[in-house]
């Protein structure tokens, strides 16, 4: 809070360089109406109040000061104490009390010969899940699970007998307060906390030591450290009605199907031998079970955690399952049934379409997908069967992969004086809306075995979903489109599906899964023409969506004409033909967003570097808590894992950027490592540790925040900011009540100017 002598009701450059600073540090200004009103001069906001999350904004204004100040009183209350989480009752199994070695026993003991003498799969899935389950019903029984607190893993048998210990020694200190009572109670107490802040520290470390970040968030907010998610679905949401709008979705006109189906059959056989599938062996089952980090339960109530101190027992039962799947061509019925999870996708859904679905699948079935993959897979691209410019889900490629392309072709024609019109189309809900019977016939086209046609065919139809939220479950809902959600096959099969979808285009193009791209460049004088052509193929793929039963949405694709600065400026934007797609017209854009980064139409990539900052910022805030906590090592870990992929994502697609953009990006760096070594830390200490002879006791909890947000802003620019104060002169009787508020003012505008000192020298 305070006066940053900057008017935010001007549309000036240093009103946006401060709002594009505020945004990049991940912080909000709280609105409010103009706060300075001096004589014959028009108001301005000048006093800002800045948070980090207005989520935790209680109440906020402002008041009029006509008694000593030309500036309003400005007032927030900010709530910052976390809610308390209420205990849950969880039926899980007992894992961690289970006798390995007996359970072993029993499954080398057990008759599992009973599978192999099954006719068809779905009964030997059965007979294995009844054994299977039996074994865990007597060694890891389901039991209901009281959680109230965040687990702490980290606590030993050792040191919860001690933390027994520090209890005891605290009662008997109360029941008669002896200095002796006293000595042994801090004795023990010191010790059982330095005990537990050591092996809490080495836990942290050896889980976030060489991880992954997806992996090194779910351990953070385990530990409660970030934004906790809300998995469950609002009250006022029915689950049943939930689940038919994600398993709903428009089906392709009969007529249409049949004539797409047609054109699809009457394509030449090709002269490559047929893909038939291949055995698995034991070691195949054990990679491919070994492949899957996943611990989640299905619907068949198997999971990870059951089949891997099992797997040398259980690998040729599940290896003669696999295989029997493989050679009769179908898929095993109970493993179609999948949970949905709904995850929210903004901080308050009101409506179904704010849900996002995740699915959860029976664990064998993904190491059977697995399997199909990695053979499916290996035909495609020894055929090269799929486009050369899809870089979804492919050995090799990848969004970075995707993105250097376009923006290399982008910058050639920027130097042979070029621009380039690009339009980044967006599918509404496109893997759910994939016909069986198109993708069936466009398998067919690719020369599968009939074998292979049938299993594909089992494992797309007679498929069901529910939701489940906590204890509650909904309704089965029949799938009739769409590969499954969270499959392992599903991103390959989409991939077959829209592989046809740039055929006939006249313009360059990329794919991403189903973000699709496409471009074409030419000269000033010859930008009408350009955008003829982009029209042209937007309308081929108008026609193929449509045939294919697939749905553009209009609304959220983005166009933008791409050249020098030079270029840009000298486009007559009137005499523009417009880019239009299914009679909707889709208006040029000067920033999109392309695979995760922004693109201006000049590629500056000024708004790029603003988003990562703000990236940093917040990913930085919810490493808060554990920075003066947790030693460098680990710090430098997590830093490693969290920020430092925020600056390395498609980093080679901006290797052109200015002094000054290199220059931010430097800070960051730097800011990493402050928050490593704890520097600023350190510049705050020095400064607060001889107070002013005006401080007032509460000066530096009120102004922390306040002189941080000033300082990096006098920091990142090179004509600052200059706290000025505009005081009326005050009558005799009115100085003693604001005596102490304009001390306050001054105070901070003197630790203000003393911290740039000590941070600049």
């Amino acid at each position: 809070m305070g006066d940053f002598n900057t008017c935010l009701l001007k549309n000036d450059s240093r009103s946006t360089r401060l709002r594009s600073l505020i945004s990049s540090c991940n912080l909000n200004i709280l609105p409010l109406k103009a706060t300075h009103f001096f004589p014959n001069c028009a108001p301005s906001l000048l006093d800002l109040m800045i948070v980090a999350s207005t989520d935790h904004v209680a109440k906020h204004g402002q008041c009029h000061a006509d008694a000593f100040s030309y500036h309003d009183l400005i007032y927030l209350s900010y709530k910052i104490r976390p809610p308390k989480s209420k205990a849950k009752f969880l039926l899980q199994r007992n894992f961690s009390g289970m006798n390995v070695d007996a359970l072993r026993l029993d499954a080398a003991a057990t008759d599992w010969s009973v599978i192999e003498q099954s006719e068809n799969v779905d009964d030997k899935i059965a007979l294995f899940n009844t054994l299977l389950l039996k074994l865990y019903d007597k060694h890891a029984p389901i039991r209901p699970v009281k959680i109230k607190h965040v687990p702490a893993p980290w606590l030993t048998d050792e040191l919860k007998s001690l933390r027994d210990k520090k209890h005891a020694a605290k009662t008997k200190f109360k029941l008669d307060p002896s200095d002796k009572n006293r000595a042994k109670y801090k004795q023990i107490r010191n010790r059982c906390n330095t005990l537990c802040r050591d092996a809490q520290r080495r836990h942290i470390h050896n889980s976030v030591k060489n991880g992954d970040p997806a992996k090194v968030w779910r351990f953070l907010k385990s530990i409660g450290v970030g934004k906790t998610s809300n998995d469950s679905v609002s009250k006022d949401i029915n689950i049943d009605l939930l689940n038919k709008h994600f398993s709903t979705s428009v089906a392709v006109d009969s007529t249409t199907k049949y004539n797409t189906i047609t054109q699809l059959s009457s394509l030449p056989a090709p002269d490559y031998p047929p893909f038939n599938f291949s055995q698995v062996s034991d070691c195949d089952v054990e990679r491919y079970t070994l492949s899957i980090a996943s611990n989640a339960v299905g619907s068949d109530c198997v999971s990870r955690k059951m089949i891997l101190p099992l797997l040398d027992i259980l690998s040729p039962i599940i290896s003669h399952i696999l295989n029997h799947s493989l050679s009769s061509g179908v898929f095993p019925t109970i493993w179609k049934d999948a949970q949905v999870v709904p995850l929210p996708k903004k901080a308050k859904p009101s409506s179904y379409a704010d849900y996002r679905p995740i699915s959860i699948l029976p664990f064998l079935s993904k190491v059977m997908e697995r399997v199909v993959h990695h053979q499916f897979s290996h035909f495609l691209s020894a055929n090269q069967l799929l486009n050369p410019f899809q870089s979804g889900f492919r050995p090799g490629h990848s969004t970075t992969t995707a993105l250097v392309k376009i923006t290399d072709d982008i910058r050639l024609g920027m130097d042979s004086k070029q621009l380039t019109v690009l339009a980044l189309l967006d599918f509404s809900n496109a893997f759910n809306s994939v016909d069986f019977d198109i993708l069936h016939e466009l398998l067919r086209s690719l020369n599968i075995s009939p074998t292979v046609l049938d299993w594909f065919h089992s494992y797309l139809h007679g498929r069901r979903q529910r939701i489940r939220s906590e204890d509650l479950f909904s309704e089965w809902c029949d799938l009739t489109s769409g590969v499954p959600q969270g499959g392992v096959l599903s991103p390959l099969l989409f991939a077959v599906f829209i592989n046809s979808i740039t055929h006939n285009l006249t313009s360059s193009f990329h794919l991403y899964a189903d973000d699709l791209q496409i471009y074409s460049q030419g000269r000033l004088e010859d930008l009408s023409s350009v955008v003829d052509t982009v029209n042209n193929d937007l309308s081929r793929i108008l026609d193929w969506s449509k045939s294919f039963g697939l749905k553009v949405n209009p609304t959220k694709t983005q166009v933008i004409i791409v050249g020098s600065s030079r270029q840009i400026a000298r486009i007559d934007w009137p005499a523009l033909q417009p880019i239009t797609f299914d009679g909707v017209q889709i208006p040029f854009s000067s920033t999109v967003k392309n695979l995760g980064i922004h693109m201006d139409s000049a590629l500056t990539w000024k708004t790029q570097i603003a988003e990562v900052s703000r990236k940093m910022f917040a990913a930085a805030a919810s490493l808060n808590r554990l920075k003066n906590f947790l030693p460098i090592p680990t710090k430098i870990a997590l830093v490693q894992a969290l920020l430092f992929p925020i600056l390395d994502y498609a980093d080679c697609c901006y290797l052109d950027l200015n002094e000054i953009l290199l220059d931010k990006l430097e800070r960051l760096q730097n800011y990493c490592i402050r928050i490593v070594y704890g520097l600023l830390d350190c510049h705050l200490q020095k400064t607060f540790e001889n107070p002013f002879p005006c401080a007032l006791t509460h000066t530096s909890a009120q102004v922390s925040i306040y002189l941080s947000i000033y300082c990096h802003y006098t920091l990142n620019n090179s004509d600052g900011l200059m706290l000025q104060s505009h005081y009326r002169p005050l009558r005799v009787e009115d100085a003693t009540p604001v005596l102490t508020l304009l001390n306050f003012f001054y105070t901070a505008q003197t630790v203000c100017e003393t911290l740039i000192n000590v941070m600049l020298n």
